[in-house]
């Protein structure tokens, strides 16, 4: 039973005024096509989240804590490593911060009651560990942890593998702008990240979100290996839950 009220009409109308109408960094059709992603971390939120607001921080791009803001009157924000999205997200009412994640040390700390960290991990060029120790620290006691990313072992990347494409970008230092994917986590290293970082109640589960490849071949293959996700190794993506130690 969710601790809050899911309304479909409504997400559907905000994604499309406030996500897809907003100014963010993805080409136009990213989000329509990942909108599914943004439904179920919504809704896992909303299943353990307090029906009073929350304080919030979405570490990325900040869709997730507009939503949050506009679905529920959380009192959100956003960090970032920069871009035009976090003055757009300031218009909206979203506190916005500049945090380069891989220099810099946590910004707040014990200030949230929930962090966000979706799609970000597989970008940063560091130990996991050593990040997700800065968000622990942002962490009010007993504070909860969302974070997704691309699953190691998808079936895209076996695919990827079998034919000799390319997985991963070119791993090298961070600086002040963002990189591609430049490793990804299978479901064990996740949690010994996790886990290493000293969160507890570390659960990461294998979750297919129904979206399409941008990419007409790789839609077919898509389609046509879908059978395939029935066995959890192969689906697209990790989302764990973790919790800071009171």
């Amino acid at each position: 039973m969710m601790m809050r009220k899911w309304d479909e009409a409504k997400f559907e109308e905000l994604f499309e005024k406030l996500i897809v109408g907003g100014v963010f960094n993805e080409e136009p059709g990213y989000y329509p096509r990942y909108k599914s992603r943004y439904r179920i971390l919504l809704q896992m939120y909303a299943e353990r989240a307090s029906p009073l607001p929350q304080e919030l921080l979405d570490i990325g791009g900040g869709q997730l804590a507009l939503l949050c803001s506009a679905l529920w009157g959380d009192r959100t924000h956003a960090a970032d490593i920069g871009g035009p999205h976090l003055e757009y997200l300031e218009s909206q009412g979203v506190k916005a911060t500049r945090w380069n994640l891989c220099n810099e040390g946590a910004p707040h700390k014990e200030k949230f009651d929930f962090v966000f960290f979706s799609e970000v991990i597989e970008h940063l060029p560091i130990p996991g560990h050593l990040v997700l120790e800065k968000i622990k620290t942002l962490l009010k006691p007993g504070g909860l942890l969302i974070c997704s990313t691309p699953n190691l072992y998808r079936l895209r990347n076996v695919v990827y593998m079998a034919i000799g494409k390319q997985i991963f970008d070119h791993f090298r230092m961070p600086t002040n702008q963002g990189l591609g994917h430049v490793l990804e986590y299978s479901h064990d290293h996740l949690i010994w990240q996790l886990k290493t970082a000293g969160f507890s109640n570390v659960k990461v589960d294998f979750v297919q979100m129904p979206h399409k490849p941008h990419d007409p071949v790789f839609r077919v293959m898509y389609l046509l290996g879908s059978p395939l996700f029935r066995i959890s190794r192969l689906r697209d993506n990790l989302v764990a839950t973790a919790t800071k130690p009171d």
